[in-house]
């Protein structure tokens, strides 16, 4: 055990910490001027958080506690109140989490920009209160080490420390005895973090990155060489063992791709600070491919995609850091016009008008991939009005990754229309389970089995291989397809195609290749905002913004189709329900699923057409090949599906006339054309 000093020591400060005060209040804590003007940029840009930090901070005045900031990991929906003591032990609702995320003490931050935002010493009194609250009732020792003194929140509270009582550095309550115990208290968090036990795993995780960014904002303050080195080294390690090549974060988790992206930038803003440099240029520029991920990753309503363990989180704060950090003018226009509200207050006035002044350079649309990852985005524009389709087929990741294989998003007009389930909790409950499972995605299943049963709240019974995507444009016509292992065991391979007509006509195209299954499944999840009514087996679907109809087909016959309800958790702790779609068909190898977008009482009719050799002048079997024809918008559009190779007879084939050579082809018939597009050889 090492224990704090005793919140009634009446030693002052020794030479040692009265030099590191000094570097302190000179290096990371603002001025009180700068204090004021970053009071005032927020309450003039940012009035809505400023009101909701205050709501914050005068809760913990009363000591109630309800982590609902923006990048809170693990957010809360009831308010704790403690009338007397703090028990910084309270595991709410039976989950542990409760105690992580409240001994990370992110929450005092707002305390100090309270105090910033209204000159209140209450604020400032506060902070004081539960820090040397908290470090008499919770040392370090092997008992608090798995609970309050995990590695992962020591590293991100020696951050938060810093911040909240930069903020406050000026204020009367900070006597000479406070600024002794902030400082052994970083001391304990220093060697704690230094003499990490579990260097392996923090190599290969997100705990890793946010740990060492800890350790060497520590390094720095506390003036120890063997800190800064250490950590330098380990950053550097996680920047090449965990990041793919197309920049997205090994675990496959939205969320936590952006926390460590978001503590590689703190290590790049600490390093400027104190005028060092722990990265190469080849590093930065894997820094700022996270950060282009993050960006081309971003939905129409500037949130992550809740893929993995990810809550609903709007990125364009992250974006705005790291656009002034990188001196990214693309990352500026996928973020906010001026300095996100805390931005304001790690960057000061002047990081404000650096980043005014920056010119935000014109994105591109259209059609985005990333091999490594499996993923891949097509938009029609960066407005919260544009249109999003967002394909997933990677690896599984972690712990953090869901079983989300072949899974489709969708936005039209700014809706969502097809979206991912979210996490809810970390406790080993069956709702944990069922949002990691594949029938909470939109994907493919066999008989409504998962392909890869979760063997507990973390890890998986097995890993499944994804093949290599196929993507790529055509015009205005957009081909991918994916497959994946998972059903191997049963002698079976499941394969995804996609063709999008625009943002018109989408068709999600699966066979199971092998053994004969007894029952193919399709699962198709909506945003809340969109109802669903079934007409036979046709389902209509209307949003607040668009409307579209949904028919699917099995070798040529109607596919039966269900209505049900499925959970959705936006944040972690909140859960709702919304539509979902099941199409299924029995004793067959493909399933096709057609979602065409309307306006109003427009035809949108889907019909299948039987597909012709020109060569062998016959009709081809529907398990061989499949037809189509879509009514909609003013234009008749055929499709062509080969389950097969083109050849042995059957290599020039067609509907209506119109013939070509590949597996997956395409054509506007309203144009009479001569010859299929061909999407896939």
């Amino acid at each position: 055990m090492i224990p704090f000093c005793g919140r009634r020591s009446e030693m002052s400060l020794n030479e040692t910490q009265q030099r590191q005060w000094e570097r302190f209040r000179e290096t990371m804590a603002a001025k009180e001027n700068q204090i004021k003007d970053c009071a005032r940029l927020c309450k003039t840009h940012w009035p809505d958080d400023c009101r909701r930090i205050l709501k914050a901070a005068d809760e913990l005045l009363d000591h109630t506690f309800l982590f609902q900031l923006p990048w809170d990991m693990e957010q809360t929906r009831e308010p704790v109140t403690f009338p007397e003591t703090i028990n910084w032990r309270l595991i709410f609702h039976e989950d542990p989490e409760f105690v992580f995320q409240m001994n990370r003490h992110r929450y005092w931050i707002c305390l100090g920009q309270a105090y910033g935002l209204t000159g209140d010493e209450r604020y400032a009194d506060e902070l004081v209160y539960q820090m040397l609250d908290w470090m008499e009732k919770e040392p370090w020792t092997e008992e608090t080490a798995a609970l309050t003194w995990r590695t992962l929140d020591a590293g991100l509270r020696a951050d938060y420390w810093v911040r909240a009582m930069a903020l406050c550095a000026h204020s009367p309550a900070v006597t000479e005895e406070v600024v002794q115990q902030f400082f052994n208290g970083l001391e304990v968090h220093g060697k704690r973090l230094f003499e990490n036990p579990n260097t392996g795993f923090s190599k290969k995780s997100n705990w890793g990155v946010m740990e060492y960014a800890g350790l060497y904002l520590l390094g720095f303050i506390l003036e120890n060489a063997e800190y800064v080195e250490k950590a330098r080294r380990y950053l550097k390690i996680g920047l090449h063992s965990q990041i793919m090549d197309d920049g997205m974060q090994w675990e496959m988790s939205s969320m936590y791709h952006n926390e460590v992206l978001m503590a590689y930038l703190e290590v790049m803003r600490i390093a400027h600070i104190w005028n060092d440099q722990p990265f190469t240029q080849e590093e930065i520029a894997v820094i700022e491919k996270m950060a282009y991920l993050t960006l081309a990753l971003q939905t129409p309503s500037g949130c992550q995609p809740m893929a993995g363990d990810s809550d609903d989180t709007d990125v364009r704060d992250l974006l705005s850091q790291a656009a002034l950090l990188l001196k990214n003018g693309q990352l500026k226009a996928g973020a906010f016009p001026h300095l996100d509200y805390e931005g304001i207050w790690m960057f000061g006035p002047e990081g404000f008008e650096e980043y005014r002044n920056m010119e935000a350079k014109e994105l591109k649309t259209g059609l985005e991939k990333f091999f490594c990852s499996g993923q891949a985005v097509m938009r029609t524009g960066w407005g919260k009005d544009s249109c999003w389709l967002y394909f997933v087929n990677g690896p599984l990741g972690g712990g953090h990754g869901h079983q989300d294989k072949l899974h489709m998003g969708l936005w039209l007009d700014g809706e969502e229309v097809l979206t991912d389930s979210g996490r809810y909790t970390y406790k080993d409950v069956s709702k944990r389970y069922l949002l990691k499972s594949a029938k909470a995605h939109n994907v493919p299943m066999l008989e409504g089995i998962e392909y890869a049963d979760s063997k507990d709240t973390w890890t998986y019974e097995a890993l499944p291989q994804s093949a290599p995507n196929q993507i790529w444009k055509k015009g205005e016509y957009l081909f991918i397809e994916g497959a994946h292992e998972g059903y191997m065991d049963r002698k079976i391979l499941v394969k995804r195609r996609i063709v999008a007509v625009s943002f018109d006509i989408f068709v999600i195209s699966d066979t199971f290749l092998g053994a004969m299954p007894e029952e193919i499944i399709q699962s198709f999840h909506f945003g809340e905002t969109i109802g669903l009514s079934l007409t036979g087996e046709r389902a209509e679907g209307k949003g607040e913004k668009c409307q579209f109809v949904i028919k699917a087909f099995s070798e040529g016959k109607e596919a039966s189709a269900e209505l049900g309800k499925s959970p959705i958790s936006r944040h972690y702790n909140q859960l709702e329900e919304r539509a979902s779609l099941r199409i299924a068909g029995r004793n067959v190898r493909t399933l096709t699923s057609f979602l065409v977008r309307r306006q109003g009482d427009e035809l949108a009719d889907i019909t299948p057409e039987p597909v012709y050799s020109a060569v062998s002048k016959r009709i081809v079997r529907v398990q061989e090949a499949e037809g189509y024809v879509i009514t909609a918008k003013g234009r008749k559009t055929g499709l062509v599906f080969l389950h097969q190779e083109a050849g042995n007879g059957t290599d020039y084939n067609g509907i209506q006339g119109v013939y070509g050579l590949g597996r997956t082809m395409v054509c506007d018939l309203s144009q009479k054309p001569d010859h299929m597009t061909v999407l896939q050889w």
